[in-house]
């Protein structure tokens, strides 16, 4: 079984890896792009080798040196976890080439436990460049043996697989709880953005448990807090044990127990697997199926509606790209019933910032929940196969892809006026204000689905194996985030400073007009783009 489930992962990795297209294709295009994003991944490795390395340091001046592998654990099971939570479900259930696999002779449990460690090393390479940069920090300031090194990128890799499983397992729960119900994507979809909202209240829940009680007085101690992780978790207390106690039984044992939970996951999960895709594609064709009336509707109109339901039917798109607006929802009414000021000292433990402080930047602060992913960074790419069958219809480059810009506009301006109007009432802006915020917050979401249609359409990628490579993995969503995030930060803190100089209204006036500018040439590079196309 063994052998044929890596013989599945070797075929897979094979067909998809973006090497061997560089290695053999002749598109030089492709391969530009294929260079394009592994110069953007390695900056960003770059970064977090410096973070990472910056962080030692500071651990090293409190005498905290000993205390990172224990952190590195934590970080890397953190990441492992909610990473692996919004794409489990893709990867595992109703991928494109189930049928043919199926047909294949191969049992439930080699096809599910080769579509997981395909995962798995998707994921291996940001997680394993984190931990070889704490690695590289902890060496530095502790010095540690030879073998410290491999067995800490050994033991790290082996680390990841229990947190990737427990969010797995969450998955195929939600997902065999919703197919027990008529309408399951609903209730899927619905279930995943519960279980998702649970763990990111989960740090403030937390944070209120170590402030009361009798836990207080141990986390005054900076090294009793951190010993405190390995006790709710086994094995991060034996990686610790392992690097920095040297204890070999600590590794043995990380490594025994992540092999029999694999093993006891995948056999749970196999009993139901050829059922649950039976039903989650059945629904798929009874929906393919159905007559409706057809309304007259402009082109780009009824390419959004499309881009839209597309939306809504696909629990991986609707939870990545709609938990930011349904975060910016839900902020917004708390900030409006328990007051502004109140979320804030939440957000920064106690810091002396008030809400007059951060009045400039309203808009911002909801722009970081809407426009940090929009639809269309990654709708170009979900057409895959079907972008062929658009562009042999009576639609041109021009109505399809302003139609996938108005979708993302159909809901990224409503929540960001909603957010900021609630945001607004809360803090006591002025009606001046509250008409300048809105007006700055449309342009935002203008910005945010012109720039990230540039990507989407310059980075597309019709050849994947599940959607969720482009929805959360696709090189359009990289080269959109970070310039976005560092330019937002940077209007969100000068707005703050400036507002002090010439006051909130003519610094939301500027700030707009930069939009403005922003805006009409990332729309001029989407006009070109459509001509090339």
């Amino acid at each position: 079984m063994k052998n044929r489930t890596m013989l599945l992962l070797k075929t897979l990795n094979r067909s998809t890896s973006s090497l061997n297209i560089l290695k053999t294709s002749g598109d030089k295009k492709k391969k530009q792009k294929i260079i394009a994003s592994y110069v953007g991944f390695g900056l960003i490795y770059i970064l977090i080798v410096v973070y990472a390395v910056m962080s030692a340091y500071g651990y090293a001046q409190l005498g905290l040196v000993d205390k990172l592998p224990m952190l590195t654990a934590l970080l890397l099971c953190t990441l492992a976890f909610l990473l692996t939570l919004f794409k489990a479900g893709s990867y595992l259930f109703g991928f494109r080439e189930y049928e043919m696999l199926m047909a294949l002779p191969f049992s439930e449990k080699t096809i599910v436990s080769s579509k997981f460690l395909y995962m798995y090393v998707k994921s291996l390479p940001l997680n394993m460049a984190i931990s070889v940069a704490m690695l590289i920090g902890y060496g530095i300031f502790k010095g540690p043996a030879i073998y410290v090194y491999p067995l800490w990128i050994v033991l790290s890799a082996v680390l990841l697989v229990i947190p990737m499983l427990a969010a797995s397992f969450f998955g195929f729960l939600i997902a065999k709880i919703g197919t027990a119900f008529k309408h399951w994507k609903v209730v899927q979809t619905i279930l995943t953005l519960v279980f998702v909202m649970i763990c990111f209240s989960l740090r403030f829940i937390i944070e209120k448990l170590f402030r009361n009680g009798e836990v207080k007085t141990a986390i005054t101690d900076a090294s009793k807090s951190i010993d405190m992780m390995g006790t709710y978790y086994p094995p991060m207390a034996w990686f610790e044990k392992a690097i920095v106690d040297h204890n070999i039984l600590s590794a043995i044992l990380l490594v025994v127990v992540t092999a029999v939970v694999f093993e006891i996951v995948f056999y749970i999960l196999s009993r139901s697997y050829k059922k649950m895709n039976s039903v989650m594609r059945t629904g798929a064709a009874k929906r393919s199926g159905q007559i409706k009336i057809q309304k007259k509707k402009s082109k780009e109109r009824a390419i959004a509606v499309k881009e839209l339901r597309r939306l809504v039917s696909s629990t991986n798109y609707f939870v990545n790209i709609g938990i930011g607006y349904i975060l910016a929802i839900v902020v917004s009414v708390l900030a409006l019933v328990i007051g502004v000021d109140k979320i804030i000292q939440v957000v920064v433990n106690g810091a002396p910032v008030t809400s007059q402080m951060i009045l400039p930047a309203i808009p911002f602060v909801i722009y970081f929940l809407t426009g940090m992913v929009p639809m269309t960074t990654c709708s170009p790419s979900l057409e895959g196969k079907n972008y062929w069958i658009l562009q042999s219809s009576p639609l041109t480059n021009r109505d399809i892809y302003f139609g996938k810009l108005l979708a993302s506009l159909y809901i990224s301006v409503p929540v960001q006026l909603f957010a900021t109007i609630m945001f607004c009432i809360s803090a006591k802006a002025s009606v001046l204000e509250t008409i300048f915020f809105m007006i700055l917050g449309f342009i935002l979401c203008v910005f945010s689905s012109s720039f990230g249609l540039a990507c989407g359409i310059h980075f597309m990628k019709l050849e994947w194996e599940n959607e969720i490579e482009v929805i959360k993995q696709g090189t359009a969503v990289v080269v959109y985030m970070f310039p976005n995030m560092i330019l937002t930060c940077a209007m969100l803190f000068g707005s703050i400073f400036l507002s002090k100089v010439i006051g909130i209204v003519l610094v939301s006036l500027i700030i707009a007009l930069v939009y403005v500018l922003l805006s009409l040439i990332v729309y001029l590079r989407v006009k070109s783009l459509c001509r090339v196309l």
